[in-house]
């Protein structure tokens, strides 16, 4: 769009130039051409005085007075100042010797006329002087009507050439005039529309996206309008992806409160049933086999209290109470039972646990039991993910630049696939046959309470390496704990 507006302001620069260029080089041509007919006119003008001159000269010798000797003698020096305006306009060939000649002639008839003047009138001589200075003016007369008329016709075709050319001139300079301004206006509606149709076009995205309707997409726009579109239609895209979210999660939601009262009331049944099984159990004398029968009956239960409390933990998760304790003493806990766990003991040759904890740890502020029941739950997963003869790495880090403190399991196993690497996080998620998928929404959760990150990652040589990092807070005093 930018470089349309560029385009049209420079059509509109380019048709002010050129039309201002040809209006004054049309006025300077005209103004010119005009000048030149004026000089024509006077050509002429000077040649019809210069002709009444000769003529005029000729009553003169006709009558020969005194009072038309004075007038001659002025009409020859008319005819002279005649020529000699001819010689400053003519003054290149051919016409230079044309009036030459002229002059020269009209100088011839001056001597004649004057020599018809002195002779006596009456006489022989004056006769033969008066004829030849007639014959002579006659000459000139001819002369000068030819000149004329042939000037006279150059004049009126000239004329007609240049007053067609000031027609045409001022009929293009009308035809400028008059529609040049449409042609702006009509250059500008196109501008105008090309950035009103786009602006109007997102304005009713906006609108009816405001509206509700998350399926609308722009389309058929181009330069940075077709940006602004591709954008918003991400941005609806992205909406409506996360209102399915919302509405995914409000029902999740809605679900988890159901199940959690479903957990509670189911869980206190249970709690007696069992109870009740184990009375029996130790009250009858009944046969081993039904014995078998009611302990598989009560490790069940047990299952179904392990789901129930994992699923009240999840979506009633009890508060926190948080106190300065050191994570590598929660961590001895944590393996010192791990290390007890049938997982970890069974197999030939046995699962190894290695520490490298950082002695200079810092402490942290949190909850040690939920934080506990974090590496518990990673521990766990990473014993039953570790073949025999595997091990199993805790390792601590402080960076003391981010003001954190790391811990890191990994373990030898086989890894996670890639396509289920983003889902281990999601509630009811497993791939174990008898687990819950609670573990490790359940830790994330606990983790992301106490302000930290958990993240999960294959090892290049295999396994799994669950990074969790905390933050380390400073105590009122300003020192980090």
């Amino acid at each position: 769009m930018k470089k349309k507006i560029v385009f049209g302001l420079a059509i509109f620069a380019l048709m002010f130039f050129f039309g201002g260029v040809y209006i004054v080089t049309t006025t300077q041509a005209t103004i010119y051409e005009l000048h030149r007919l004026s000089q024509l006119h006077r050509t002429v003008a000077l040649r019809k005085d210069l002709l009444l001159s000769i003529k005029k000269n000729q009553e003169n010798i006709i009558l020969r007075n005194r009072h038309f000797e004075m007038e001659e003698a002025s009409g020859g020096q008319s005819m002279t100042a005649i020529v000699e305006k001819c010689f400053v306009c003519h003054t290149s060939s051919p016409f230079r010797e044309q009036i030459d000649s002229l002059k020269m002639q009209i100088r011839g008839y001056r001597v004649r006329t004057r020599a018809v003047f002195a002779a006596d009138p009456g006489s022989t001589l004056s006769e033969n002087r008066t004829r030849a200075a007639l014959t002579k003016g006659d000459d000139l007369i001819r002369k000068m009507e030819g000149i004329i008329n042939m000037t006279s016709a150059n004049l009126e075709k000239q004329e007609k050439a240049i007053l067609k050319k000031i027609n045409e001139r001022k009929t293009l300079l009308f035809i400028m005039v008059t529609i040049g301004p449409f042609f702006a206006v009509g250059l500008a509606f196109f501008l105008i529309r090309a950035l009103t149709r786009p602006v109007n076009s997102l304005l009713d995205a906006t609108r009816r996206l405001k509206s509700g309707d998350l399926n609308h997409r722009i389309s058929g726009l181009h330069d940075e309008f077709g940006e602004v579109a591709a954008s918003f239609n991400e941005m609806a895209a992205s909406l409506k992806k996360q209102m399915m979210e919302m509405q995914r999660t409000e029902q999740l939601r809605v679900c988890g409160e159901m199940a959690a009262g479903l957990a509670h009331e189911i869980r206190n049944p249970l709690a007696g049933m069992k109870v009740s099984i184990e009375v029996l159990l130790s009250e009858l004398n009944i046969e081993e086999r039904d014995k078998e029968v009611l302990l598989k009956v009560i490790e069940q239960i047990r299952n179904i209290e392990l789901l129930m409390k994992n699923l009240l933990n999840y979506a009633r998760p009890v508060a926190a109470q948080p106190v300065r304790f050191n994570v590598n003493k929660i961590l001895e806990k944590t393996i010192y039972f791990i290390e007890k766990h049938p997982s970890f003991i069974s197999g030939d040759p046995r699962k190894q646990l290695i520490r490298e904890l950082d002695d200079a740890l810092p402490e942290i502020v949190g909850d040690p039991q939920q934080l506990q029941q974090v590496f518990l739950n990673l521990l766990l997963n990473a014993a039953d993910a570790v073949p025999e003869g595997g091990t199993i790495t805790v390792r601590t880090v402080h960076d003391r630049q981010a003001k954190t403190v790391a811990v890191v399991l990994r373990n030898t196993g086989k890894g996670i696939p890639t396509e289920l690497m983003e889902k281990i996080f999601q509630p009811f998620f497993t791939t174990k046959g008898k687990g819950t998928g609670l573990g490790l929404a359940v830790s994330k959760r606990i983790v992301e309470e106490h302000g930290g990150t958990i993240e999960a990652a294959n090892n290049v040589s295999g396994g799994v390496a669950f990074t969790v990092t905390l933050p380390v807070k400073a105590d009122e005093g300003g020192r980090a704990a």
